[in-house]
């Protein structure tokens, strides 16, 4: 494909970026709507960890096939399938009961585990080398760019009619997204093996890979606490606003003045926002530095050491920071705790054996949803046992500078 790669790489990254924000604005609406959901749910809200958990474990089996899976049917046409996952997941969930909040977990995991193997599949063929880098980034402003609509779209939406038709509205997004995507099937799936069979060896073959090739093992490593820390920090930031610093969910608001129009704007949603907005910001700065200025390696170690600086500053934060304080850790712990997914997917690329590209993005998927099924939950642990998120937050931030230091020390070999 690489004639035509130039030609078709900004669409693919146009069709990627799509799949990746309705699919994390699935995801981290729940997160969103946890407060007022849990109890029409039968549920305690703390549970949005286990939640998370639930979802990023389902996600681990199918994301090992997402390299067998885009082979097979095409990366495309597996992107339109987890957009109907999400459609399921959001329908279940507004049944608001236990065990459908469980399917829900399950199905919203479906949807979200491909969907970074799926879209490296088809970068990795289109995008130029010499962009790879900002390509990756941008496309991963997906994840924060989803959650950031997630924050400022659904309490508005849960306010003027409730929180069912807020996560329903999400499901129809996707459903739609996977029609739009529809013509570009063609031109990025006509690499494919139809008859390519999928055994119970194809769920192996990828983690067997990653653990053979020495800067995969370490960037697997790093993955599995940097986006480990990065979601239990998003699950558990809305209620980390309103049980520790006090913030209600529909009654705080921030005005916000427009020349002659002005919007109020739930406060805890506009902190959200502003969090993941920041991602958006730090992933597009990183892929920039990483091409022109430095190594994408180095900066990914400096991001996870200034990560568990301001992780462990959010922990910190109490009922006496103002709003403007708060937004600016917001902004910060956003850039750094969310800004390294582009660049260690572009290094992905880059360390991946010629002509395995899926699979070696299938087993670091592994490793990543391994931390988003365990630390999330930890956290949520260990804030119901010590009674404190700043042990939690410091906790997180500590785990982060190991997964930093152990692949600072692999580039210095």
């Amino acid at each position: 494909m690489n004639g035509n790669g130039e030609r078709l790489a900004v669409p693919a990254l146009a069709a990627t970026f799509a799949v990746q924000t309705i699919a994390a604005m699935a995801m981290f609406g729940v997160s969103v709507i946890a407060p007022v959901a849990a109890a029409d749910i039968g549920v305690d809200a703390i549970l949005i960890g286990t939640f998370t958990g639930l979802a990023y474990g389902s996600g681990l089996v199918v994301g090992l096939l997402s390299g067998r899976l885009a082979d097979r049917f095409g990366a495309l046409r597996a992107s339109q399938a987890t957009m109907l996952f999400a459609l399921a997941g959001c329908l279940l969930l507004s049944i608001s009961t236990p065990l459908a909040a469980l399917a829900s977990a399950i199905s919203l995991g479906l949807c979200y585990g491909p969907v970074n193997p799926l879209s490296t599949h088809i970068l990795s063929r289109v995008a130029p080398e010499r962009s790879r880098a900002l390509f990756f980034s941008i496309k991963q402003t997906g994840m924060p760019a989803g959650a950031a609509l997630a924050g400022l779209i659904l309490p508005p939406i849960v306010a003027m009619f409730d929180w069912r038709f807020a996560i329903v509205s999400v499901g129809i997004a996707a459903a739609a997204t996977s029609v739009f995507i529809q013509p570009l099937r063609r031109p990025l799936d006509t690499i494919r093996t139809p008859g390519l069979p999928i055994r119970l060896g194809s769920f192996v073959q990828p983690i067997i890979l990653a653990w053979k090739t020495p800067m995969l093992r370490r960037l697997g490593l790093m993955g599995f606490t940097y986006s480990g820390v990065q979601v239990a920090i998003m699950s558990f930031y809305v209620l980390y606003l309103i049980d520790d610093l006090s913030f209600s969910y529909t009654s705080d608001v921030v005005r916000i003045d427009m020349f002659i129009y002005s919007i109020s704007i739930p406060t805890v949603g506009f902190i959200y926002a502003i969090l993941q907005i920041s991602a958006v910001a730090g992933r597009l700065f990183w892929g920039a530095i990483a091409d022109r200025v430095a190594g994408a390696s180095p900066l990914l170690v400096g991001i996870g050491i200034a990560t568990a600086v301001f992780t462990t500053l959010t922990g910190a934060m109490d009922e006496t920071w103002s709003i403007w304080g708060i937004s600016v850790i917001s902004f910060l712990l956003g850039v750094t705790s969310s800004g390294w997914n582009g660049l260690f997917f572009s290094e992905l690329v880059r360390f991946a054996p010629e002509g395995r590209t899926g699979d070696a993005a299938a087993a670091l998927q592994f490793a990543t949803l391994s931390g988003v099924t365990i630390i999330p939950v930890a956290f949520g642990f260990v804030v119901t046992v010590s009674g404190s998120y700043f042990s939690a937050f410091a906790a997180a931030g500590a785990l982060v500078l190991v997964g930093a230091i152990q692949f600072g020390l692999s580039l210095r070999r």
